[in-house]
């Protein structure tokens, strides 16, 4: 025979758990409903749909955030004709996934642009011998010609534009994430993929170190200046 006073307690003690379960799950549908819609907080963009995923004209997101970019060939052993593959590369990773990408102006000389982004490629960096490249600042990029790389699925096609593509993601505020050999922002493969939160927060800084005029969807051809 059950106790009343414990029946009734016992019941008192289901109906808290139940409603403690149901304001949890409401808190739950309500963050499932948020997040994906974060990028909204920052911006409104267009989102990818199927038809522009078929589409490689369209942008993923626009306004498409266009990024004054100085590479300084000065001291690369590459010809410029191999440069024009990997700038390109470049510039199709982050625009292909994030509506980002770079006016390039390729040079031969040091002298750092005063708002943009600098990146040098050169044969070996004599103070990180083993590293294939890294990032000091938005005028302090250094990338190997060269660099080596692990395998992933899909990987990027240039060793080069890829480390030059993951050194450009800090830049643009982005962490190392090793979670993924596809992943762009993982150490030393070939992926060369972000996430949304990867894009979200990438187009957030964009946003912030881009070119006044938002009209243009792509960026021009890189310009060799010698």
């Amino acid at each position: 025979m059950i106790n009343p006073q414990f029946d009734k307690l016992l019941c008192g003690v289901i109906k808290r758990l139940g409603a403690e379960l149901l304001f949890c799950l409401s808190m739950l549908s309500a963050f499932l409903i948020i997040e994906p819609l974060s990028l909204n907080a920052i911006e409104s963009p267009k989102a990818l749909t199927d038809e522009a995923a078929l589409d490689i004209s369209k942008p993923p997101y626009v306004p498409v955030y266009r990024i004054p970019l100085r590479v300084h060939l000065g001291k690369s052993s590459l010809s410029p004709s191999q440069f024009k593959e990997i700038l390109a590369e470049i510039n199709h990773i982050w625009w292909s996934q994030a509506g980002i990408c770079f006016e390039i102006e390729a040079v031969n000389r040091d002298e750092p642009l005063k708002k943009g982004v600098d990146i040098w490629f050169v044969p070996v960096m004599k103070e990180y011998p083993a590293s294939n490249g890294y990032y000091n600042g938005d005028h302090e990029i250094y990338v190997r010609d060269a660099p080596i790389l692990g395998s992933a699925s899909h990987p990027a096609h240039s060793s080069a534009s890829r480390t030059a593509a993951h050194e450009l993601g800090h830049v643009l505020g982005l962490h190392h994430r090793q979670d993924s050999d596809d992943n762009l922002m993982r150490s030393k493969t070939f992926g060369w993929l972000l996430n949304v939160y990867e894009i979200r927060n990438a187009r957030k800084a964009a946003a912030q170190k881009a070119l006044p005029d938002k009209s243009p969807r792509h960026c021009g051809t890189p310009q060799f200046a010698f």
